[in-house]
């Protein structure tokens, strides 16, 4: 395990050492200024109502009042510091945490990019609010076994057994409770993410009557939460209860053990009544630890989670800055494993594109072809062999260089939140003239200006404006063709166009091709094939074929192997 102060979150917590000092340090001087009613109710039993003085009377009111006043000038201060903390704690850890969360989805691990956000969300608000305060005030519980000595050495070791008896119970509920509570947290994250799944696809699952199936699913997740969360509470049950009697009865028992000293005369009338406050005093930060038990083993996972994100993708060193790419692609004895599988789908595949060359891969259903397509663009890295484009291995070419020379049409569209013309250029900068240039190029121009608002028309989940599919495939492939890539990767790119659709494909294709755009298609429709300079046919993820198209298709019909 990383030590604290060298993980992620602590180093950026370690790196504000100043401002926690300082946070401590004004909280010390609150809880200090907290005596200020025990002092007020001593003087006032002992001076005032001895010598029956209205002056003094007023005299220690008003600096009980000013006593209160500073205090409460010092709590907005330290909220203003431990605010900025907070922020500070976001602003350096949330870029890192969304890139993080969105390469670990990349290799489809199990990341709920919502809840990585959210902890970092919940950790901010654990620095900021009263689960940070609670620890910080716990120290200064032992201020007060020294304030009651000065009372009598008897109410000090009644104040620190009760500190102490107090702690051992809540570290007992602590180790009996905090595992469950955590596994409840992790069960209902899975429950919210069950419940979302659905909810993203209600409209396919509405139709085919799944309601009740996916009610099911989902209430076996959350019964299985309420199991835990049950679990958790009936396991602190016992200890709470009585942690609970002992903040009800230790104030008494100071009371009561006041009493007894003052009657033999150990201690002054006043003092018996402080007994009780100072008691008091002494526990309200454990109590107030107790009353943030479920923040602070949030804060503690969502810690845990953060640093382990965090750790792994930072080990990922970012290279030196290269040139563009030309477009030669070369594959070198390649195989794929996909993440969370274990055996390979695509094995031993070799071949070498030359810069404006087309190459459409075509074979079976299952056979690796979008597999391959996700090698060739680095989002899956090599089990064993290469992919280098211009010599450079694609899957650690940092994606911010080498992205805006790749283009990709997935089979599952994807677009954003934003407008029309953001979606085109990739929600960066839009550049208008390559926006448009990029939309007649797949005849989308005339389409877009009738749209609602035009290349502003806005595209989002739940937005009443719809298109048509094939339309939502012709703007991916815009998106894909933006500032003409030097890779142009196409997944069955034709699955949703109709006749005209197919021939402004193909002239895009030849006029790519003759611009210097390495192209890769993969297709079951023979219209594509005519365009290609090769092709490569795949059976149960091997290559068993590539060269010229001419000659593989000679090749397929010798050895009656489909060719499309």
């Amino acid at each position: 395990m990383i030590p604290f102060f060298k993980s992620p979150v602590g180093v950026v917590l370690f790196t504000q050492a100043r401002v926690l000092w300082a946070s401590f340090i004004l909280t010390f001087v609150i809880e200090i200024a907290a005596i200020t009613p025990i002092l007020y109710m001593l003087n006032t039993y002992d001076r005032v109502m001895s010598s029956r003085s209205f002056v003094t009377l007023v005299s220690i009111t008003a600096v009980m009042v000013l006593v209160f006043l500073f205090s409460s000038l010092l709590e907005w201060l330290r909220a203003q510091v431990l605010i900025r903390l907070a922020l500070k704690l976001d602003w350096e850890l949330a870029p890192d945490v969304f890139d993080a969360a969105y390469r670990s989805q990349l290799r489809r691990q199990d990341i709920n990019i919502h809840q990585l956000l959210g902890d970092l969300l919940s950790f901010k608000q654990f620095v900021s609010a009263g689960p940070a305060l609670a620890l910080m005030e716990m120290p200064i519980a032992f201020v007060y076994v020294g304030i009651g000595f000065l009372m009598h050495p008897t109410l000090a070791f009644f104040t620190l057994a009760a500190i102490l008896v107090m702690l051992i119970t809540t570290y007992l509920q602590q180790r009996l409770s905090s595992s469950v509570i955590m596994a409840a947290n992790d069960q209902f994250a899975a429950t919210n993410r069950t419940a979302s799944q659905f909810l993203r696809n209600v409209e396919s699952s509405y139709a085919m009557g799944m309601e009740s199936a996916a009610r099911k699913l989902w209430y076996e997740s959350h019964k299985k939460y309420l199991e835990l969360q049950t679990s958790a509470s009936e396991s602190a049950g016992g200890i709470g209860s009585f942690l609970g009697l002992l903040q009800k009865v230790l104030p008494s028992f100071a009371l009561g053990l006041g009493a007894w000293l003052a009657i033999n005369d150990l201690i002054s009338a006043s003092m018996v009544f402080a007994a009780s406050m100072l008691i008091t005093k002494a526990i309200a930060p454990i109590q107030k630890i107790l009353g943030h038990w479920k923040a602070i083993i949030g804060a503690r996972q969502a810690f845990h989670r953060l640093n382990s994100l965090l750790v792994e993708y930072r080990a990922q060193s970012k290279g030196m800055a290269l040139p563009a790419p030309n477009g030669q692609l070369v594959m070198e004895n390649l195989s794929l494993i996909p993440p969370g599988h274990k055996s390979a789908v695509v094995e031993g595949v070799s071949a070498v594109l030359a810069p404006g060359s087309v190459t459409v891969i075509v074979g079976s259903m299952g056979c690796g072809k979008s597999s391959l397509a996700r090698g060739l663009l680095g989002i899956w890295a090599p089990a064993t062999g290469s992919v280098r484009l211009d010599g450079v291995e694609m899957s650690s070419w940092d994606r911010d260089e080498v992205g805006p020379h790749v283009g990709y049409v997935a089979q599952d569209f994807g677009f954003f939140d934003g407008t029309v013309a953001q979606n085109i250029a990739r929600l960066g900068t839009v550049d208008a003239e390559q926006v448009v240039l990029a939309a007649q190029r797949v005849g989308m121009h005339e389409v877009i200006l009738n749209f609602p608002q035009g290349y502003n028309t806005p595209l989002r989940d739940g937005s009443t404006f719809m298109m048509s599919g094939g339309q939502k495939q012709r703007l991916a492939i815009a998106r894909a063709i933006y500032n003409t890539p030097k890779l142009l990767v196409l997944d069955e790119p034709n699955s949703a166009l109709d006749e005209s659709g197919e021939h402004l494909l193909g002239k895009l294709i030849r006029d790519l091709s003759a611009l210097g755009t390495t192209i890769v298609a993969i297709t079951h429709r023979p219209a594509l094939v005519s365009l290609a300079h090769n092709l490569m046919v795949l059976q149960a993820g091997r290559m068993v074929k590539f060269g010229p198209t001419t000659e593989v298709i000679e090749w397929s019909q010798r050895n009656k192997v489909a060719a499309a």
